[in-house]
C-alpha cells in the first residue's frame, strides 16, 4: 500500500468526508479527536460511520483516528467505527497499555460482528514517554502497519517551542524513522502546519525523506502534490535504478556477487534500494508494471 500522504479530515465535516477520494491523498484520515469539539463527538462518530457504510472510496485507503484511551469517547468510537470497516484505526497517544487495550477491543468487535476484513492500526507517537518506549509499544501491537509522529503534542509535552527549523523534533524524527525500519512498517512524519509556505514544505519533506521517513500527515489538500513530488522517485532515479538492476542481472549470469557501475561498487544493499525505487515507481503509476 502506498502511504506517501495521509490527509486529515474533520469527522464533523460532511463535505470533506464525502469528497475525500478526489483530493489526491493516498490515505484519508477521518478525525474524531482533535478536529472535533466535545459537543460534536457523537454526531461526528455517526457521520463517519455513515460515510464508511455509504460511499465507496475508490483508490484510496481510509483511516479513522479515534479518541485516546484517557477520554470517555474511545469505546463508543470503536463500537461504531470498527463495524463500518475502515482500513485502519489510528491510535492516538500510543502506549503499551493503550495499544493493547484498543487492539484487543478492535478484535473483539470484529469477532462479535463476524467481520472477516482485518482492520489494521497506525500508532500515533506524541509524548516523550512514547518516543522513549517506542520499541515496547511496537512489540505490544499485533495489527500496526505504521508509526506516526505527532510533533505538536510531543513538543508541548517536552515544554519546548515549535519552530520552522524543526530542530526541536529531530531526535523524535530519527527515532521514529529508525524504529519503523526495524519493524518494517511505514514511518509518517508530522504535519507541516504553515499551509501557505510550499517552499518550506518541500524543504522540510526533503529532509524527512533523507532520514528515512516514508510519508507525511497533511492538514490541507493543497499540500498533496508537493509531498507526492518529493517522496516519489524522479525520472533520473528511476532510470538509474533500472540500469543498476539490468547490470545486476548481467552480473548474476556471470556469477558475480558485486559489480561496478559508473565507477562505483554495487552490492546487495544497493540492488535492494534500486528494487525499492522501481517497485515504488510502479506502485505510484510512474512506471508501467
Amino acid at each position: 500500500m502506498s502511504r506517501r500522504t495521509l490527509l486529515f479530515m474533520p469527522g464533523n465535516n460532511p463535505g470533506m468526508l464525502f469528497s475525500s477520494d478526489v483530493l489526491g491523498a493516498d490515505t484519508a484520515v477521518f478525525d474524531l479527536e482533535d478536529a472535533v469539539s466535545l459537543d460534536e463527538k457523537d454526531s461526528a462518530r455517526i457521520l463517519v460511520r455513515n460515510a464508511l457504510n455509504t460511499f465507496e472510496f475508490k483508490g484510496q485507503e481510509i483511516a479513522v483516528r479515534v479518541n485516546p484511551m484517557d477520554s470517555p469517547y474511545w469505546e463508543d468510537d470503536l463500537n461504531e467505527i470498527v463495524k463500518a470497516q475502515p482500513d485502519i484505526i489510528v491510535i492516538p497517544k500510543a502506549s503499551v497499555e493503550s495499544v493493547t487495550c484498543l487492539e484487543n477491543r478492535i478484535e473483539e468487535i470484529r469477532k462479535e460482528a463476524s467481520i472477516e476484513k482485518e482492520i489494521k492500526t497506525m500508532l500515533l507517537i506524541e509524548t516523550a514517554m512514547g518516543i522513549m518506549d517506542i520499541v515496547n509499544i511496537c512489540k505490544a501491537s499485533k495489527l500496526f502497519v505504521g508509526l506516526i509522529l505527532g510533533a505538536e503534542d510531543y513538543s508541548s509535552n517536552m515544554g519546548v517551542e515549535r519552530t520552522k527549523s524543526n530542530k526541536e523534533i529531530e531526535f523524535a524524527r530519527f527515532t521514529l524513522a529508525t524504529c519503523a525500519k526495524a519493524f518494517e512498517v511505514d514511518s509518517i512524519d508530522t504535519p507541516y502546519t504553515d499551509v501557505e509556505d510550499f517552499d518550506g514544505l518541500i524543504k522540510d519533506t526533503t529532509f524527512a525523506k533523507s532520514i528515512g521517513l516514508s510519508g507525511r500527515l497533511l492538514i490541507n489538500p493543497r499540500q498533496v502534490e508537493y509531498v507526492h513530488k518529493v517522496l516519489s522517485p524522479t525520472e533520473e532515479e528511476i532510470e538509474e535504478a533500472s540500469a543498476i538492476l539490468q547490470k545486476a542481472d548481467e552480473a548474476k549470469k556471470e556469477g558475480l556477487g558485486v559489480f561496478s557501475y559508473k565507477g562505483k561498487m554495487v552490492d546487495l544493499p544497493v540492488i535492494k534500494r534500486a528494487e525499492n525505487t522501481i517497485n515504488n515507481a510502479k506502485k505510484w503509476g510512474l512506471l508501467n508494471a
